[in-house]
């Protein structure tokens, strides 16, 4: 019975360990599916410990199967080497343990170097840049300007306030945000 109990645990954590590792392959192992709920109500201050929270935060699909694939297989192993079942139990159960830990912490890493890498024209403000297709001055038209912004070269749009034309290769500030795409500079 506890050899059955192993080698299907080994099976159904395995397969579903292999299935999720085929999906990421393919891309559709994404970010799974997300709502949000708004909720407005005055609560009184409360304070919880946080002592048993972290546990909750190691459950999911992926460390529930490595927990499986780890306990079966190790059970299975302890067991062909004439193990009681209390000991393969035992040495299973901390090898599950052990590897639902393992793939919880490995992905906590990975998930650490995720990055948005989202542009916000909004930090281009006071930024030097330098102007790459020449300027109309009085708003007369559009030109472009590069500059580095959120540790990237980036290009955008520029208008100018001032009466005389700036010329490729200038160096400007960035004084305003005119639109998403288009920013306001002058000469340095």
């Amino acid at each position: 019975m506890l050899d059955q109990l192993f080698l299907f645990a080994a099976l159904l954590g395995g397969g579903v360990l292999v299935v999720q590792l085929a999906m990421m392959l393919l891309g559709l192992g994404g970010d799974g599916f997300d709502f949000d709920v708004d909720v407005d109500a005055d609560l009184p201050d409360g304070d919880s410990g946080h002592s048993g929270v972290w546990f909750w935060e190691v459950l999911s699909i992926r460390t529930l199967s490595a927990f499986g694939a780890a306990f079966g297989m190790v059970g299975m192993a302890c067991r062909s080497y004439g193990q009681s079942p209390l000991a393969a139990g035992t040495y299973a159960s901390l090898a599950g343990l052990a590897a639902m830990y393992g793939v919880y912490w490995l992905f906590k890493q990975i998930y650490r170097l995720e990055s948005a890498g989202n542009e916000d024209i909004q930090n281009a403000l006071d930024l030097p840049a330098k102007v790459y297709v020449p300027i109309p001055g009085e708003h007369r038209g559009k030109g472009k300007v590069t500059l580095t912004m959120q540790n990237r070269t980036v290009e955008y749009q520029a208008v100018t306030d001032e009466s005389h034309d700036l010329k490729t290769g200038e160096q400007v500030t960035v004084t305003s945000v005119v639109s998403p795409d288009t920013l306001c500079v002058r000469k340095l």
